[in-house]
This record gives structure tokens, C-alpha cells and sequence, in this order.
């Protein structure tokens, strides 16, 4: 089954930047390849995710609705006879149109500003494609290849010093951030976004993944953090002073993560009576506080559990530059990181070295 996915890889939600809620109305036109499904996907931090299967009449689809005022970029999933396509644009009050292209296997956005820009942004890209991809026999995949990935910034440094007041600059930017290591080249270009973009939550929570990017590695300090616990009591960093503390960071939709629970039982039960604890921050959405609930419950984790509810954008997460789960950080009594991402056995080795 061939897959085609528009140029935003993955579906990451759009940080924090205040937009005007109202209606909105997006004009679909998906191609005659015998289009069977639509699945509309949204995602906000205020309302969670919802799903809604359409079905679309010759290709094309309307739909009609009100927006609040976060900035978010929605997806749309096409199934076809031959496999499936996905586009990623921002759901803005006012028209939005959305135009697939079967000769160039591509879509087009437009009718709002923020999906006016998102589709520069897109023309780019794909130029540096075609141009990579020249004369070669590529998969289906090969946007989101190594060779492509190494390229990929000059486009981003491109576009954000062309549209440095545009909030796609600075998603597309973290979008990069996310996957990167290399702090100072999105420093550089960081600094080229306007006053108002860098003093925004969105920029404001790029900063400090940048500051994420420089700090959580064996020998630095670890950064802190203030986070609620399940009842709402604010927890610190600094009230573990003086101990060996594992900062693990999880959440209950990691298939790994909850596998790892046993493990961290074992290893908490076996030191916690020698100067040794865990802080569990979970990366769950605000609309699966329950289920977060739930999960320390049903597996009997008897430490300090707490949570932004924020999934990838919370504070913590972005100081620690977490871009996957299971991630832990092993903490001497100093505030030294002394060892990252330590599981199964191997936090156990550790700590009988260290204890």
C-alpha cells in the first residue's frame, strides 16, 4: 500500500500562539481516484483529540465548523482504492481550500494566511525533492530519508529568514528542533524570528527546547522543574536534593513505557531505603488525566507521579528536549546528570555501582 504524507512529518500539534476563534469552512477537493473515506483528525491541548469519519461526494468534501483560538494544524487522512494520503494544514476561522494535484501527487492550501504560508513553506520542500530526487528511482519514504533530512534546514533557514513574522516559520523550525541535536544551527536561525514570535508562548517554549538541546547530557546540571502531582500539590526538582533521583519521563500510551513499569518497581523497591527515588513525569494529553490516574493505580507505582498534561509541549519535556518515550536521567545527590536512558537491567547495575 503506498503512503503519501505532505511534507509536515508527523502529526505534531501546533505550539501555543493565540489566534481569533469563529467558523471556518474548508472546500476539499481530493481527486476522482475513487476516494472511499475521510477521516478529519483535530488536536488541541483544551479539547483533546476528536476523529470524524466523512465521506466525501467525487472526491470533494466540505466542512463546516468553529475554531477556538488556539493555533492548530489538523490532518486529513484520504483512503483510496490504491492506499492512503495525508495532508496537514492549520485550521483557521474563515476559507480554507485544499486542492490534491494526481499529475504532481501533491496538494495545495490556501484561502487563509496561516495555510497561504504553510503552502510556500510546502513549494520549497518540495523543490528541494525534485531536485534531490532527479534521474534516481526514490521510495515512497524519500522525504523523510537521510539525505533529504540533511538538507531539509537550508529550507527551514530559507523560509524563516523570508517570513519572520509568520507562526509556520516557528513550527516548522521546532518541528526540525524536535529531531535535532545540533542547538546552535537552530539558535542561529531562532534568533532571525521577530520580537513578537520569540516573546510568545510558542517561542518562548522553542527557547527553552533549545536550552533542552544544551543541557541533558552526562555531567551537566539537571534543569529544574516544578510540576503538579495527581492531586495538584507542586513538586520540585529541589525537594530531592541530596539524593540519587531517576527522573523518568513516560506516558500511558508508550507500549514501552508501561513495559518498563516492572523494572522500575524492582529497582525502587530494591534502593529506595538507600538514598535513592523516582520522579515519574507523564507526557499524557489533558483528556486522558484519567487514564493517567488509572495506570499508576492498576500498576502500583508508590512513587512521585506528576504531570503538565501538556503530551510533548510541557516544560519539563522541552528543558529535558525529550523527542521520544521511554527517557529517563539519572541524578547524583549534587544535581549531576551521571547516566541517561538506563532500563531493564541496566538500571539495576547502575544502581548497585553507584549504592
Amino acid at each position: 500500500m503506498k503512503k503519501i504524507l505532505i511534507l509536515l512529518s508527523g502529526f505534531i500539534p501546533a505550539m501555543a500562539l493565540a489566534q481569533k476563534g469563529g467558523p471556518f469552512t474548508i472546500k476539499a477537493n481530493l481527486g476522482a481516484d475513487s476516494v472511499q473515506k475521510v477521516m478529519f483528525v483535530r488536536y488541541t491541548l483544551k479539547t483533546g483529540q476528536h476523529i470524524d469519519t466523512l465521506q466525501p461526494v467525487n472526491g470533494k468534501l466540505t466542512i463546516k465548523g468553529v475554531v477556538n483560538e488556539e493555533r492548530q494544524r489538523d490532518q486529513l487522512i484520504v483512503y483510496t482504492a490504491h492506499g492512503t494520503r495525508s495532508v496537514v494544514f492549520y485550521l483557521q476561522p474563515g476559507n480554507i481550500t485544499i486542492d490534491y494535484s494526481a499529475e504532481k501527487n501533491t496538494y495545495t492550501l490556501g484561502g487563509t494566511t496561516f495555510n497561504i504560508s504553510l503552502n510556500r513553506y510546502n513549494t520549497m520542500f518540495r523543490h528541494l525533492i525534485d531536485s534531490l530526487s532527479a534521474g534516481k528511482q526514490v521510495a515512497a519514504n524519500f522525504q523523510f530519508s537521510k539525505e533529504v533530512q540533511q538538507h531539509k534546514f537550508l529550507v527551514i533557514k530559507q523560509f524563516v529568514l523570508a517570513n519572520p513574522q509568520s507562526p509556520v516559520s516557528i513550527d516548522v523550525l521546532d518541528d526540525f528542533a524536535i529531531r535535532s541535536k545540533e542547538a546552535d544551527m537552530v539558535q542561529a536561525v531562532y534568533d532571525k524570528l521577530s520580537p513578537i514570535l520569540k516573546n510568545s508562548p510558542s517561542g518562548i517554549q522553542l527557547a527553552d527546547r533549545i536550552k533542552g538541546m544544551r543541557a541533558v547530557g552526562v555531567g551537566d546540571m539537571a534543569p529544574q522543574f516544578t510540576i503538579p502531582d495527581t492531586v495538584g500539590k507542586e513538586v520540585s526538582l529541589s525537594d530531592f536534593k541530596g539524593k540519587y533521583v531517576l527522573v523518568d519521563f513516560w506516558a500511558t500510551w508508550c507500549g514501552p513505557c508501561v513495559a518498563e513499569i516492572p523494572n522500575l518497581i524492582k529497582a525502587h523497591d530494591k534502593y529506595k531505603s538507600k538514598n535513592f527515588d523516582i520522579i515519574s513525569i507523564s507526557l499524557d494529553r489533558p483528556d486522558s488525566k484519567e487514564k493517567w490516574l488509572n495506570k499508576i493505580r492498576e500498576t502500583k507505582m508508590d512513587w512521585t507521579q506528576v504531570s503538565e498534561l501538556k503530551w510533548w509541549n510541557g516544560k519539563s519535556a522541552l528543558l529535558y528536549n525529550i523527542n521520544s518515550v521511554p527517557a529517563n536521567f539519572l541524578i547524583d545527590p549534587k544535581g549531576n546528570i551521571i547516566a541517561v536512558n538506563l532500563r531493564g537491567e541496566m538500571l539495576e547495575k547502575k544502581l548497585a555501582e553507584i549504592l
